[in-house]
């Protein structure tokens, strides 16, 4: 390349460069162009051109472009895994799920330990569900990332279990979720779908006791399991255990809200309005910025003809949320 034509090249690269870094992606797409049409060698220029295209949504000319590419003969070895790479990307981003995999796949041949390989196939495993192929990269990519590939694991193997429920076979979807609460016993999701597995069968207690593990188990999913467990422990006469598993929760996590509004909603279906309303305004004064505990509160208020009373409590929620000192969480229906 001469001199003024790299002089060319340089001076549209500043360009495309102060472009990007103000966000005026037209702009560095039009200099990104220019340089590649001046310099088809500049390699970085293309990538870079390409990936701007995906960014903004033009996946079919980043593939064409990195097809192309992969055409010429002049690549090195490093040059081609990192076309073939940014090929795979394009394909992920534009959904196409069987060609993105085929191409982590071949980059997989020659960069065995890339864990972002490694966590796009597992991910792509399981949309496909190719649930073997995700769980032996799982093994894999657990060498590299502890935490992402136990998270990776959990999903595969949810989605594995419900992919046999949906085909019918629920012995082959219970041995999965057994298997995933082997390895990860604090798994709500798991516990929940075991339960309604085993109403399925008929085996009800065998129901109640997994989704009440489930809820001493995972916080987080234990709003979702309340509702299920108190239908439970009534179709067997048994309202007042209910009552006793809420409040060994509570002693044992007092900042279970969950548990706090389930044991209200149980006190106002047995008759005891008033206790289940003292019990969320005792809560709400450890903790008066928690949203579900006052809109409950609320609830319990006017329904059991407190209106004036329910009109401050929402008084007060409104200048919380207006304070924006309100704490969300999920508390199930």
């Amino acid at each position: 390349m001469d001199a003024s034509k790299a002089g060319s090249v340089e001076a549209a690269l500043r360009r495309s460069l102060r472009a990007a870094v103000c966000a005026d992606w037209p702009t560095a797409e039009t200099w990104l162009e220019r340089i590649v049409e001046a310099d088809s060698t500049d390699l970085d220029a293309y990538h870079a051109l390409a990936r701007l295209y995906r960014e903004q949504g033009a996946i079919g000319r980043a593939i064409r472009m990195h097809q192309n590419l992969l055409m010429r003969t002049d690549l090195r070895r490093e040059e081609r895994d990192d076309a073939l790479l940014e090929l795979a990307r394009d394909f992920d981003a534009g959904g196409f799920s069987e060609r993105a995999a085929a191409g982590y796949e071949e980059v997989l041949d020659t960069q065995p330990r890339n864990p972002e390989v490694l966590a796009r196939l597992v991910k792509l495993s399981r949309e496909l569900r190719e649930f073997p192929r995700g769980l032996s990269l799982v093994k894999r990519l657990r060498r590299h990332d502890r935490d992402g590939a136990d998270a990776a694991e959990v999903e595969l193997l949810l989605s594995q279990a419900q992919s046999q429920l949906d085909e019918g076979d629920h012995d082959g979807g219970r041995g999965t979720l057994k298997r995933c609460l082997r390895r990860y016993k604090t798994c709500g999701s798991a516990w929940a779908m075991l339960g309604q597995i085993e109403v399925e069968r008929g085996k009800d207690a065998k129901a109640l006791d997994a989704w009440r593990r489930g809820a001493l188990a995972d916080p987080e999913m234990a709003p979702t399991l309340y509702p299920m467990i108190e239908a439970s422990y009534s179709a067997r006469g048994k309202s007042q255990d209910y009552e006793k598993f809420l409040k060994g929760i509570l002693q044992d996590r007092p900042a279970d809200h969950g548990a706090r509004i389930a044991l209200a909603r149980m006190l106002v279906s047995r008759g005891e309005a008033a206790n289940a309303i003292e019990e969320l305004s005792r809560a709400i004064e450890v903790e008066p910025h928690h949203m579900g505990l006052r809109v409950e509160l609320g609830r319990q208020l006017l329904a059991s003809g407190h209106e004036v009373e329910a009109i401050k409590a929402y008084t007060g929620l409104l200048d919380a949320l207006e304070q924006g000192i309100l704490v969300f969480e999920e508390l199930g229906d």
